[in-house]
């Protein structure tokens, strides 16, 4: 069992639970740092919400877990099975169902555990998806969103920046008691000479 639980988690995530599930599939988080390619202490630091971890990392993550659960079979849960409405987020996203944008979604079989190899059905059209394949186009969304807000951000400070110059440039045209000095060039009063 991988020293890094839920309990111990900075940030209990999507990305977060992944994460500890592929360590201890993996063995150790060097196994799985190894596997993904990058520095232990960069899956440390992703494990516990300290930095963010790139797309491609994510659906390897995701790809490692629905690959071990095909492996073992399912064992249904003890008890009543129970028929919430799930949710998925990364951040203010959600996941959402290709065919109707709804948010809402049932196991097509609420007797076993949630699993990424299980199908799900969306609760407003009734379509079916792997539960491992909304997760991923969850993330993707959130890498897509992410890329949208920073290029708004640089659009922002840009024009701020525009604005700021312009404004120092009519600044440095007026005289001391605000009345605009005429530019080099344009006629103006003629001084004696």
């Amino acid at each position: 069992m991988s020293p890094f639980t839920r309990e111990n988690s900075l940030a209990d995530t999507l990305y977060t639970r992944a994460l500890v599930r592929a360590a201890e599939i993996q063995g150790s988080t060097q196994a799985l740092a190894s596997l993904l390619r990058v520095p232990e202490n960069t899956l440390l630091r992703w494990m516990v919400g300290r930095a963010q971890m790139p797309l491609q990392a994510f659906l390897r993550t995701i790809q490692l877990i629905a690959d071990d659960e095909r492996k073992q079979a399912p064992v249904p849960r003890a008890g009543d099975a129970p028929s919430d409405k799930l949710r998925f987020k990364i951040g203010e996203l959600e996941a959402r169902c290709e065919r109707c944008d709804g948010h809402d979604f049932v196991q097509t079989d609420p007797s076993m555990p949630l699993r990424y190899i299980n199908e799900l059905l969306c609760c407003g059209c009734g379509n079916r998806v792997v539960h491992g394949n909304l997760i991923a186009q969850l993330a993707k969304d959130a890498v897509y969103h992410s890329k949208a807000l920073t290029v708004q951000r640089q659009k922002r400070t840009a024009a701020l920046l525009d604005k700021s110059r312009k404004l120092r440039g009519v600044q440095s045209a007026t005289r001391g008691d605000g009345s605009i000095l005429p530019a080099e060039g344009q006629p103006g009063k003629k001084t004696g000479g």
